[in-house]
């Protein structure tokens, strides 16, 4: 799901797979050395765009602020050095993390988002010794599966580790989670034909927690990086992110799997490594290697240490998760997770509802992780509330005054137009494309950048246009002196023949 490095030490692996001789070579390749004076370079360089990004911040230019606090991100993790190697810049690119999402946090907002470390981040911890002491020796495989794949000695090691190492821990505490999506997991990929056995890979990425969130920003049970996430329709906006959606996220992970199932012309193992790194490193992989063999592409060292580790990781998750008994788990899976579900009219504090139900807000914050703020849109939205409370919540929440519903309505910083604060506000016009048509001519036209039109309609900045395409644009109209917004023309702008277009008039207002 191009996240951060996962890197996975394979001394014993690699052993197995070339043989002692050539191991110390093929180590040294796989895991870049960095010296203090590297990491001080990058260190340097990652502080200067974040000294950028917060001064930027600090005078209202949010977008750019945004842009250099990505730049800062990238300069560590695109150094080529391995975070875990570095205790320094591993302690620094935590820092750097928790200062950017500090500038999320609003004056006055009373539910901060709270995020738990992933457990594919953890996954990296795995030392060296930790598998070059554990022998393949005496484990047996059981039972069926889904999907064809063969038991390679990198996949006993990693059963080893779960079942007698250090992940054994990690393994009950994903084995007792997934009661509560199982049902729910497995229900979806029924019904997006997708392999049921596959539902374990949220075992590896978060142990079944929705507020997940890996050092690459990736998010949810299945790990989602805000690209991915919006390709496959999960909203992410300053009140929710469908990444943490258990349905919505669940969804679009089997429908992720399966559209990379058929790009690799049914091979379930490549679909597997190209979740974990995308599906254009793998094709490059292959490109290079001439082989379409995940085992081939693992032996060559042809993908990414974190991919080439990440199959056999989520293969004996897989033959432990289906054999819990056999393999010594006596774990007691927690109950699946019951609902009513609730239409929230307008903006509502999620305290207000846990009030009215005399339920823990933790209890509703529980059933709706993908609100980040602990309210409800400004929209009307579906809420979750615990199951047999419908009908005595709805005749509570409709005796309750509007001016109740949220006891201090927080506007995201990211959510005011930065033309706002210069008298203008952003709109929003629909312009359909004719042949010819390119962002940029767009952005010259409309007076604002390619990035922006791009973000909105959520494609890349160098994307082609259709003819005939909708494309939303956001354009400024001027405020009145008396804080009102004038009226703006354009609301739906439609291209003719000769570059004429029909304006429909509609007012606009601050309310």
């Amino acid at each position: 799901m191009m996240r951060s490095p996962l890197r996975v030490l394979l001394v014993s692996i690699l052993a197995i797979s070339f043989g002692t001789s050539n191991l110390t070579t093929i180590f040294a390749q796989s895991v870049p050395q960095s010296t203090a004076a590297d990491a001080d370079a990058v260190v340097t360089r990652a502080e200067a765009f974040y000294r950028q990004g917060e001064a930027e911040f600090g005078n209202g230019r949010l977008e750019a602020a945004r842009k250099l606090f990505d730049q800062a991100l990238d300069a560590v993790l695109q150094s080529g050095i391995d975070l875990r190697s570095n205790s320094r810049l591993d302690a620094y690119y935590r820092d750097l993390l928790e200062r950017i999402h500090k500038h999320e946090a609003q004056p006055g907002d009373e539910h901060p988002e709270v995020n738990a470390p992933a457990v594919i981040d953890e996954l990296a911890g795995i030392k060296e010794s930790e598998l070059a002491t554990i022998t393949p020796e005496g484990v047996k495989i059981y039972g069926s599966y889904d999907i064809d794949f063969t038991v390679a000695p990198p996949v006993l090691q990693f059963m080893n580790f779960f079942i007698s190492g250090r992940g054994r821990s990690t393994m009950e505490i994903g084995l007792q989670r997934s009661g509560r999506y199982r049902q729910l997991a497995e229900k979806i990929f029924k019904e997006e034909k997708v392999p049921l056995d596959l539902i374990w890979l949220a075992q590896a990425e978060s142990v079944w927690k929705p507020n997940a969130l890996s050092r690459a920003a990736a998010k949810g049970i299945w790990q989602f990086v805000p690209g991915t996430g919006q390709r496959y329709g999960l909203e992410q906006t300053a009140w929710i992110d469908d990444r943490s959606h258990p349905e919505k996220s669940t969804r679009s992970a089997a429908r992720y799997l399966k559209w990379l199932h058929e790009h690799f012309a049914g091979d379930w193992l490549l679909a597997i490594a190209a979740y974990n790194s995308g599906e254009h490193r793998v094709d490059d992989a292959i490109a290079r290697c001439g082989y379409a063999d995940f085992w081939e592409l693992q032996k060559r060292g042809m993908l990414p240490a974190e991919t080439r580790n990440y199959v056999p990781i989520i293969l004996s998750i897989l033959i432990i998760s289906k054999n819990q008994k056999r393999y010594g788990f006596e774990v007691k899976a927690d109950a699946p997770l019951t609902y009513d579900l609730a239409t929230i009219p307008s903006q509502t504090d999620l305290k207000v509802v846990a009030d009215l139900l005399s339920r823990p807000y933790e209890a509703i914050q529980e059933l709706n992780p993908e609100l980040r703020r602990g309210v409800t849109p400004p929209s009307e939205y579906t809420l979750k509330i615990p199951k047999g409370t419908k009908k005595a919540f709805e005749v509570a929440y409709s005796n309750l005054p509007q001016e109740q519903r949220v006891r201090r309505i927080v506007i995201p910083r990211d959510d005011i137009a930065e033309g706002y604060r210069s008298g203008y506000r952003t709109q929003v016009v629909s312009y359909h494309a004719r042949r010819g048509d390119t962002l940029q001519a767009l952005s010259h036209r409309y007076g604002c950048s390619v990035q922006d039109i791009a973000r909105l309609n959520k494609m890349s900045s160098r994307g082609s246009l259709r003819n005939g395409q909708t494309i939303r644009v956001p354009v400024k109209a001027k405020a009145s002196r008396s804080g009102r917004y004038r009226e703006v023309s354009a609301v739906s702008i439609k291209a003719r023949r000769g570059g004429r277009v029909s304006h429909h008039a509609t007012h606009h207002r601050r309310r």
